[in-house]
């Protein structure tokens, strides 16, 4: 694992224990320097080291970069060692789910050590870190689905941008035989951003413990039957938008005339040279097609990370500023290594600021992130089970394995109603 020391100073120089830390915890000299450990990934490393600038003499830090994937492992083994906990860690909101169980125990309720301030900025941003309506976690960022195009494909083609996902399906069939593509849905896309939007309720948790799992519900059946005609067309690939094969076939040949993707695509998959290598000023983002109107018209999301903070921290007020200024920060913000999105509302104005005037788009990405932003999809929740995991190793394998979006479906609802008994929960198929 690699390893990175860093000094990071406090926003308070006197630790304070909270009512509720585990009773046998070490006593904390209150005149020690305050130590903490950080896990996060490789992109949320210059967010750390921006706050051991600005704060560099009253807390020692250690930051050990992990894979986003392995916080639920590591975690564990820590549990099963009894220490190596970090004081925050950067997973998803579905490894917060798992860490406020009792069995697991990790994850601190946030209630005495964040202001109330800070959690109506998020707005909805946070929704994710809300579990029985206590905040166990802090949101960085918001992946929520928008339609990348091509301008200079759809003028050369004469296509008009799509505002229903009907519409999107249209255009889609306009392709066939022009040797241009919809996109590739074989990865999480499918899931995050045609599932999800349509509000397929998959880890629909309709009571605590109880969770609707049911894919012959009407919002999940009007996927496939919208979908699978495009496949069949040859405009839309069934192998996934990362998979070498495709970026050679497909992206780099400058073929994808449009693609349902998250906020952050353009920056991480259409633009790099190593990528999709999409020249500079033909990209553009347009609110992502509904499925209809009013609540039927909501996003998905792939992806958007989240700062659980441990309860067994010594210092779980300095570990808990730590991860507000992870999430919030003006600095955070205006990083040009900022990823994407952040959730926290004033951070998020700052970053548009950076986007909305980045050359390499055609026109502001900025609005159609925001509006989708606003209408990301509450059915699915974060639960116990490895409902992501399960993505890649039953739909998306069955997709790519040429499996009809009706049996790669239910092939995946099965692996998870089989999943949800063993995490303590009931499971409702209708």
């Amino acid at each position: 694992m690699k390893r990175i020391t860093v000094a990071i100073g406090a926003l308070a120089a006197v630790a304070i224990v909270l009512t509720g830390c585990a009773p046998a915890a070490p006593t904390v000299d209150p005149n020690a320097k305050p130590s903490l450990l950080f896990w996060v990934d490789t992109p949320r490393v210059p967010q750390a080291e921006a706050y051991q600038e600005l704060m560099a003499d009253t807390i020692d830090i250690q930051i050990e970069v992990i894979a986003q994937q392995d916080a639920q492992t590591k975690i564990t083994l820590a549990n099963r060692a009894n220490k190596g906990w970090p004081d925050i860690i950067f997973g998803t909101a579905a490894d917060t789910a798992q860490f406020l169980d009792p069995s697991n125990g990790y994850a601190a309720d946030l209630t005495d050590v964040v202001s109330q301030e800070i959690f109506d900025g998020f707005g909805e941003g946070n929704s994710d870190c809300l579990f029985d309506g206590t905040y166990y976690c802090l949101k960085n960022d918001l992946a929520n689905g928008v339609l990348w195009y091509n301008t200079k494909i759809f003028e050369q083609l004469g296509l008009t941008v799509p505002t229903t996902m009907e519409e999107f399906a249209a255009t889609a069939l306009k392709l066939q035989g022009t040797g241009y593509s919809a996109g590739a849905i074989g990865d999480q896309g499918y899931y995050s951003m045609y599932l999800q939007s349509s509000e397929c309720p998959l880890a629909d948790v309709t009571a605590p413990n109880v969770v609707r799992i049911a894919p012959s519900d009407p919002k999940c059946t009007r996927v496939a039957e919208l979908v699978q005609p495009l496949l069949d067309a040859g405009v839309l690939d069934s192998r996934s938008s990362f998979d070498a094969g495709f970026i050679e076939d497909v992206a780099k040949q400058n073929k994808v005339a449009m693609t349902l993707g998250p906020s952050w695509f353009g920056d991480f998959v259409i633009r790099p040279a190593e990528s999709w290598a999409v020249p500079a000023g033909e990209i553009a983002a347009a609110n992502m097609p509904s499925w209809g109107s009013g609540d039927d018209d909501r996003s998905g999301a792939w992806g958007g990370g989240v700062f659980t903070v441990s309860s067994k921290s010594l210092y779980p007020q300095e570990a808990a500023d730590a991860a507000v200024w992870m999430t919030t920060s003006d600095v955070m913000a205006q990083l040009e290594t900022t990823p994407t999105f952040p959730a926290y509302g004033p951070a998020n104005k700052l970053w548009e600021a950076r986007i909305s005037t980045d050359p390499y788009y055609a026109s502001n990405p900025y609005p159609a992130m925001a509006a989708g932003a606003n209408k990301i999809s509450q059915v699915d929740r974060p639960v116990r089970f490895a409902f992501v995991a399960q993505i890649g190793t039953v739909l998306q394998a069955a997709i790519n394995g040429g499996s009809s979006l009706e049996t790669a479906l239910n092939d995946y609802a099965v692996s998870l109603q089989n999943l949800a008994p063993a995490s303590g929960y009931t499971v409702e198929t209708e």
